[in-house]
């Protein structure tokens, strides 16, 4: 009897452990959509009608639980890369229950999102009406 029922928990543990996906990685922002007035917006695509160079922005998500913007070969001036790279420098990420927040005081305060994965596309919905924000993995 402690075969059957320890079989089915360790074939659940690795499925869940194999299949599951993470976040770790290289990304970069496909769409950032909001809600304003009751009409939906893109903020990613009013971007780059400024700045076409954050196209090529990289979102590094690692594994020691840094979050880090990389503009180093987008192609952007020096002043607006280093503004914004500094904007994350201190940028910490966690996920739990299937919502990955993002901080960069410590969690004192931050930024939570549901977070679901679509194939090669990583998609998070924000949690206080922040937007949906999808990602493409960098290969």
């Amino acid at each position: 009897m402690t075969i059957k029922i320890t079989v089915p928990i360790i074939f659940m543990f690795l499925a869940t452990s194999i299949f599951a996906q993470s976040p770790v990685g290289k990304w970069k922002t496909v769409s950032h959509t909001i809600l304003y007035e009751g009409k939906k917006l893109d903020m990613h695509a009013a971007l780059l009608t400024q700045r076409p160079c954050a196209a090529n922005i990289v979102w590094e998500i690692n594994t020691d639980a840094t979050f880090r913007l990389n503009a180093s070969a987008s192609g952007c001036d020096e002043r607006y890369k280093s503004i914004q790279e500094r904007l994350y420098s201190k940028t910490k990420w966690k996920v739990e229950d299937g919502k990955i927040t993002t901080s960069a005081t410590n969690f004192e305060v931050g930024q939570t999102y549901t977070i679901s994965f679509d194939g090669n596309n990583m998609n998070w919905v924000g949690v206080d009406e922040q937007g949906t924000i999808v990602y493409k993995k960098v290969q």
